[in-house]
């Protein structure tokens, strides 16, 4: 695996433990690519209380769409756990590392956006990003769940790599998985749940949930973990 250059988020935290309360619901959703009307859409359709429910997304937050900033905003308002996508990491490296290979990746894919924003703006938005973790490992209904933008296809969720390189790499960028429709190893947990990969539906490669229905015309998955975890087991009941 090549490893990618990470100057800028090498402070970021590669995983947060989280103890979710089994009597809160709790949702996940997939990249959204500065879509905020489709997310408030998701919300709605779940009837979402920030005051009482719990949301995490997984990434690919901005880029491509025309809300990059408005969205994080939202974020912010609602109290969201976010894990970094690779579009966040493509923005940290041009802004703050000044990488003119991302940054030519990063416009080339969806960045031009940030050309209309003061400086000020800028630093708001990349020091939101540098609170953000690599992925999150839930305790929840007696389940334990990780969340990442993508994962690698052999990944131990209680021991993970010193090499933050290969953290972040696996953790941001790899499709292994999905090119290749097989796990390896994904350990740690129950199940693990990831957007980066297009698909016009979630659907599971062995233990890992693949959610990134957006950004081929449709609207963002927003799974409630509840009903995901019933399904789950339900599932591992019958093999």
């Amino acid at each position: 695996m090549n490893l990618v250059n990470c100057q800028a988020i090498l402070n970021n935290t590669v995983q947060v433990k989280l103890a979710l309360d089994a009597k809160k619901r709790v949702f996940v959703i997939g990249d959204l690519d500065a879509d905020l009307p489709k997310f408030e859409r998701a919300l709605a359709s779940v009837n979402f209380n920030a005051a009482n429910d719990v949301l995490f997304a997984l990434g690919d937050v901005i880029d491509r769409g025309a809300h990059s900033v408005a969205l994080l905003q939202r974020f912010k308002e609602l109290g969201v756990y976010m894990t970094l996508g690779n579009h966040e990491h493509m923005m940290l490296e041009s802004i703050l590392a000044q990488d003119s290979g991302y940054h030519a990746l990063w416009v080339e894919n969806g960045g031009r956006w940030h050309y209309e924003l003061s400086e000020a703006e800028l630093v708001d938005v990349c020091l939101q990003l540098l609170n953000c973790p690599l992925s999150y490992l839930i305790e929840y209904a007696g389940m334990t769940i990780g969340l990442s933008h993508t994962v690698p296809q052999n990944w131990h969720w209680q021991n993970i790599p010193r090499n933050h390189s290969q953290a972040v790499t696996g953790l941001l960028w790899d499709r292994a998985i999905t090119k290749q429709g097989k796990v390896i190893h994904n350990q740690g947990v129950d199940f693990s749940i990831h957007g980066h990969n297009s698909t016009p539906r979630p659907y599971w490669i062995g233990n890992t949930y693949h959610i990134d229905t957006n950004y081929l015309g449709g609207e963002p998955t927003l799974v409630e973990l509840s009903s995901l975890i019933s399904d789950f087991k339900q599932a591992q009941s019958m093999d």
